[in-house]
């Protein structure tokens, strides 16, 4: 059901029985979150999922995501195990009907092209991964040493450069006294 495209009515179908269904889906099947994982990697996503009616009637679905990914380090490049527990709740709306005066930010609208459910849920995984990703601690990057090695050589090169200024502080100094 996840992969399929689905419409409001098949949405408002679901809702009505109160569809329950749990899946595991392979992180290379996610366009979008594969860019961002590493390729050899096995990263998967569970996505368990109730479609129920609301308030209003309408469909909306919610549940939790289990992501476990391996992602790269924006400071080492190597590879950093991200692993989250994502609880969701999302409610549809026909694009259609006038829903005179409520607040459309609370509601995805579904217009005659449909909707596919692991789109909307794969963008949810996105929105939880942190702008950076990086180890927790520098001590936990894969290349801690290469990394050293750059920030020390950054250090010497500070170091000896000409500053030519300083001496004619120093003897200013000297001539005020």
């Amino acid at each position: 059901m996840l992969h399929q495209k689905l419409f409001f009515k098949d949405l408002l179908d679901y809702s009505s029985s109160k569809s329950t269904f749990l899946e595991k889906v392979d992180i290379k099947s996610l366009s979008r979150l594969s860019e961002i994982s590493i390729d050899d990697a096995d990263g998967n996503i569970s996505i368990s999922a109730t479609l129920k009616l609301n308030d209003q009637l309408n469909p909306s679905i919610s549940g939790e995501i289990n992501t476990n990914l391996s992602l790269i380090c924006q400071r080492c490049l190597g590879p950093l195990d991200w692993s989250k527990k994502i609880i969701y709740s999302i409610d549809f709306m026909n694009e259609s009907h006038d829903q005179g005066g409520q607040n459309n930010i609370e509601y995805i609208s579904i217009n005659e092209e449909g909707i596919v459910l692991l789109d909307l849920l794969e963008g949810e995984v996105l929105s939880s991964i942190p702008m950076s990703i990086m180890h927790k601690n520098i001590e936990l990057c894969e290349n801690i040493d290469k990394l050293g090695m750059f920030l020390r050589s950054s250090d010497e090169n500070t170091e000896k450069k000409n500053k030519p200024f300083s001496d004619l502080s120093e003897i200013l100094g000297k001539d005020s006294n």
